[in-house]
């Protein structure tokens, strides 16, 4: 059933003090402010030594300032340019939630040794991607993909992991869900948010069918349907809640690996 006007206002609203959560992110990002490193004696500067030159530290805030820019975006569009389109907004919301699912799922296993191998396998997944990019163009590199990959291989076996599992590339759908399993409000939701606005960002039909206000016009040939469609805040809404929670449980995690242990 659609929204009445007052009911999308009160929706706006409270998506917009979901997403101004994002102004202290914003000034950690600032590239003219301090740059922040794990503490010394704390959990993740003893992770980065041990991963390095894949830093886990780099990585969950590379992921991080990519969530926070995505959902700085879509505020700029919604709250100030007051610009509410039927499905791009969903591409930026899927943006937020996949890089605050990585940051969540580099960070949040407790075991040493399964986070290093999570660093190990993100780094594989860039390095299949960055490569895959180079025999597109046609490009040369001062090393081949299999050269940096051995490098993984040889990381993973001086820290004592699976030097199989360590160039296995992760997908998005992996560390959403296991992301996902993490949070008090369990995996299903961040996967019906993420799967959703991918199907949004490819144009599948059953998900624009799902995610706009559709009315019935009068006048249709007998078997068809002539329909006009809106955008829906109340859709929005949920996937911009679980992206901006994702993302937020991702700086947690940070501080507390970053910070020194009592």
């Amino acid at each position: 059933m659609a929204t009445t006007a007052d009911e999308e206002q009160q929706l706006f609203a409270e998506m917009f003090r979901h997403l101004d959560k994002i102004e202290p992110w914003l000034k950690r990002m600032d590239p003219d402010g301090p740059h922040e490193r794990p503490r010394e004696r704390s959990q993740m500067r003893r992770d980065d030594k041990e991963t390095h030159p894949y830093q886990l530290s780099q990585a969950a805030w590379h992921s991080l300032s990519h969530a926070v820019d995505h959902l700085h975006c879509l505020r700029t569009l919604l709250k100030d340019a007051r610009m509410m389109h039927m499905y791009a907004p969903y591409t930026l919301a899927r943006a937020a939630l996949e890089n605050g699912s990585a940051a969540v799922w580099l960070l949040a296993e407790d075991d040493r040794a399964e986070r290093i191998l999570r660093r190990l396998r993100f780094a594989a997944l860039d390095i299949r991607g960055g490569e895959a990019m180079k025999k597109l163009v046609g490009a040369t590199g001062p090393r081949s993909e299999t050269e940096r990959l051995n490098d993984i291989r040889s990381i993973a076996k001086r820290r004592g992991v699976s030097e199989v599992a360590a160039v296995k590339a992760p997908s998005y759908a992996e560390i959403v869900k296991t992301a996902g399993d993490t949070m008090a409000s369990g995996q299903k939701v961040f996967q019906i948010c993420w799967r959703m606005c991918s199907a949004i960002a490819h144009g599948d039909f059953w998900a624009t069918l799902n995610v706009v206000n559709r009315t019935e016009l009068p006048g249709a040939p007998a078997g068809f349907a002539h329909m006009k469609i809106t955008a829906n805040v109340q859709s929005l809404f949920f996937v911009v809640f679980f992206a901006v929670e994702m993302t937020a449980a991702g700086w947690r995690l940070y501080d507390a690996q970053s910070s020194p242990r009592r």
